[in-house]
């Protein structure tokens, strides 16, 4: 690999964590229990805000400009709903879908599975600030934007009356297999050779669905969110297509030293709407204080899934 972070073959430097987590959805489950104290940094939800009639699509002229969504803390979305939603999850407060505003707006949930970069790099920021640089292990679920075998997804083809169905069908599927292409291209060979082999880390436990590969690297590396840009993880280059959205970030990161006593641990899981920062009481008071992340003081008893 020719980025920041190195595939880890040997997945019994993480064994330990197995036998650390528990299993019933609290930070526990997600982070071991043997910190001094606990963040949660709950990931922003978006709004979406309605067509800007005035204005013509890019790449559809025909149809009317739709903006970006905008980032909304749950504090905001409380506001906006009237609800409490800090000491829950958003999909026990909120749902799993969209929630329509009635004024053309419409608020989706926040990202699952992965730590969004922006609020990656803010938290690693103070990590390093904060403990120093040090050399890391990082666990990133082989699942969706690294195994494209078994992820599903298809380029849809704009109507053209002159094509038959056959000749659309037909485009399709080859728009579709090098959309494949172009998307595994993505994720680093040796990313890829791990998973085949099958030198994943299950978490929590071995035999759950949730393989994790594990690369190596430095702290200071992951303090430039372009980071990604190298990591092979599923991330298009900067002015590259990409079929899927952007790829994976870690879900577990911990220094490698000392083994088994890491000072410090940044998790998140699959089904996870927020992201833990587990360490000294000192650590984890700066990431409260963070005008840049939405984060609340945890157990780890506290139920995040």
């Amino acid at each position: 690999m020719s980025g920041p972070l190195q595939v880890e073959r040997d997945v019994e430097v993480g064994r330990w964590i197995q036998a650390a987590l528990a299993e019933d959805g609290t930070v526990a489950a997600v982070v071991p229990d043997v910190f001094e104290a606990y963040a949660r940094v709950l990931h922003p939800a978006s709004l979406s805000l309605p067509p800007d009639g005035s204005r013509r699509g890019p790449q559809h002229p025909e149809l009317p400009f739709r903006p970006k969504p905008v980032d909304v803390t749950w504090a905001e979305t409380a506001e906006l709903l009237g609800l409490e939603l800090a000491e829950g999850t958003w999909y026990g407060a909120v749902g799993e879908h969209q929630v329509a505003l009635g004024d053309g707006r419409y608020l989706n949930p926040p990202e699952e599975g992965d730590t969004p970069l922006e609020v990656l790099t803010a938290i690693l920021e103070t990590v390093l600030a904060e403990e120093g640089d040090a050399e890391l292990l990082a666990a990133v679920w082989e699942g969706r934007g690294l195994d494209f075998e078994g992820t599903g997804f298809a380029v849809m083809v704009a109507g053209d009356e002159t094509m038959t169905s056959a000749e659309r069908a037909r485009l399709q599927e080859e728009l579709t297999r090098r959309a494949r292409l172009e998307a595994a291209a993505s994720v680093d060979p040796q990313v890829r050779m791990a998973m085949r082999d099958g030198l994943v880390l299950g978490l929590p436990r071995e035999g759950w669905g949730r393989g994790h590969v594990l690369l190596r690297g430095r702290l200071r590396d992951l303090e430039d969110p372009a980071w990604v840009e190298t990591a092979g993880l599923g991330w298009p280059a900067p002015d590259a297509r990409h079929p899927i959205g952007p790829g994976r970030t870690p879900n577990l990161l911990w220094p490698a030293e000392p083994d088994r006593r890491p000072a410090w641990m940044v998790a998140t899981d699959l089904d996870v709407d927020s992201t833990i920062v587990a360490g000294s009481a000192r650590l984890v008071g700066r990431i409260l204080d963070d005008d840049r992340l939405e984060a609340v003081r945890a157990l780890p008893s506290t139920r995040i899934a």
